[in-house]
């Protein structure tokens, strides 16, 4: 397989977004300019001061397995221990306005999810014992929640704590009990949660422009993603690939923090309406309808095809040269290929679909959308059967090629 890309190729290209800002393909583009260009007919709006906090999952299932960032700590514990250089509060949530107690600066807190019970025990080790402060009923989507006394001294989560850096956060943290597991939820505004995204998802050293538009796609997609108030729903994105790359305070900076100023309360909307503004890495030159993404691939009349959604005109098919062109710095998957045996096709096809094709004779490609973009489907021949699967969940999910844009000679 000849491909390009890296990444599902819906939305924003990273690579295309500096290679339009320092304009390898036409005149260079504002962050403004390169969102229009990737979700046409969007415009800009301030967040509504009536939702002004993202709820941020930092406990698993989070930051587990492939989709894990960096190096960033994955927590399953069942107790965590809270530290702050300025000290911090600690309210009851089950008791509207109850102070459990105040943490001085440098002072260590423990908190513990009981097994078996919904309950989270509070302990305050700052002195030469730990002392048992009080035990909080967690259910209903409340829990203990803890707020730095002072803004500009950030939360840490000792258990969040990684060889690189210290598991240090703004805004503030929720703590309840999972199933015995103690489940950390930070709560901040949507401009401080970016300024721990941005340098995870984005080069600091890239244009400024550029990470204009990824400070632009990481907020809209984080306010977009709000799945509802407590007690259903207790967070709506969590710290990693599975929505967003966050990393705290580590991953701040003068040149994202720029970026977070210049774009500061504002997202991509469409009719009014915030917009999830999807990216990846690299489109591989075309980015991918939205009706072909993923599961909207579907078989009618024993054909893949996408599925055309209206309501999402922004996330369409469209030539990407900028993607390519790029070459400060360049695009280091702007080209590759890969290669398998039969026998490594033949037994990818048993395992990941349950269909044995017998020896295979042949590939197909051509079925793309549109013509010269994205392949939504491969036709393997066989020497028992044929199978027509679905490329997304067989060639990167199964084979684990970088994207669908794929060809079997050079492209």
């Amino acid at each position: 397989f000849y491909g390009r890309g890296n990444g599902h190729g819906l939305g924003m290209s990273q690579y295309g977004a500096q290679g339009y800002a320092t304009g390898a393909a036409g005149p260079a583009l504002t962050g403004e300019q390169i969102i229009a260009r990737y979700f046409p007919g969007t415009s800009f709006q301030f967040t509504d001061a009536a939702r002004p906090y993202n709820r941020v999952l930092l406990s698993q299932p989070s930051s587990q397995s492939r989709y894990r960032c960096g190096d960033n700590a994955y927590f399953a514990g069942s107790f965590g221990d809270v530290i702050s250089d300025g000290g911090f509060t600690v309210y009851d949530e089950s008791a509207p306005g109850t102070t459990i107690g105040i943490a001085g600066p440098k002072q260590q807190w423990q908190f513990v999810a009981v097994s078996g019970t919904d309950i989270v025990r509070v302990y305050n080790n700052g002195g030469s014992a730990s002392i048992l402060v009080k035990e909080v009923h967690t259910s209903a989507g409340r829990g203990v929640y803890v707020v730095p006394r002072n803004a500009g001294q950030p939360l840490r989560f000792v258990q969040k704590d990684t060889p690189t850096h210290p598991g240090t956060y703004r805004g503030n943290f929720r703590l309840t009990n999972l199933g015995g597991t103690l489940r950390l939820i930070n709560e901040l505004s949507y401009d401080d949660y970016i300024r721990g995204v941005i340098s995870f998802e984005m080069p600091k050293t890239w244009h400024p422009e550029a990470l204009k538009a990824q400070a632009y796609a990481a907020r809209s997609y984080a306010y977009a993603s709000y799945r509802g108030p407590a007690p259903d729903h207790d967070y709506d994105v969590s710290d990693d690939q599975s929505s967003q790359c966050y990393a705290g305070t580590y991953a701040e900076g003068p040149t994202t923090e720029a970026a977070v100023v210049a774009t500061a309360g504002r997202v991509v909307t469409y009719n009014g309406a915030a917009i999830r503004t999807y990216f990846s890495s690299s489109d591989g030159g075309y980015t991918i309808d939205v009706g072909c993404f993923e599961n909207n691939v579907k078989k009618v009349n024993g054909v893949w095809q996408c599925t055309p959604d209206p309501s999402q005109p922004y996330l369409r098919a469209l030539p990407d040269p900028a993607d390519r062109a790029v070459t400060s710095p360049p695009n280091p998957r702007a080209s590759w290929s890969v290669s398998f045996t039969g026998d490594e096709i033949e037994q990818s096809l048993i395992r990941c679909d349950s269909i044995d094709i017998g020896t295979l004779q042949g590939v197909d490609v051509s079925n793309q959308s549109p013509q010269g973009g994205h392949v939504i489907s491969v036709r393997f021949i066989g020497s028992i059967q044929n199978a027509d699967v679905q490329a997304t969940q067989f060639l990167r999910n199964c084979l684990g090629l970088r994207s669908t844009m794929v060809r079997l000679s050079p492209l």
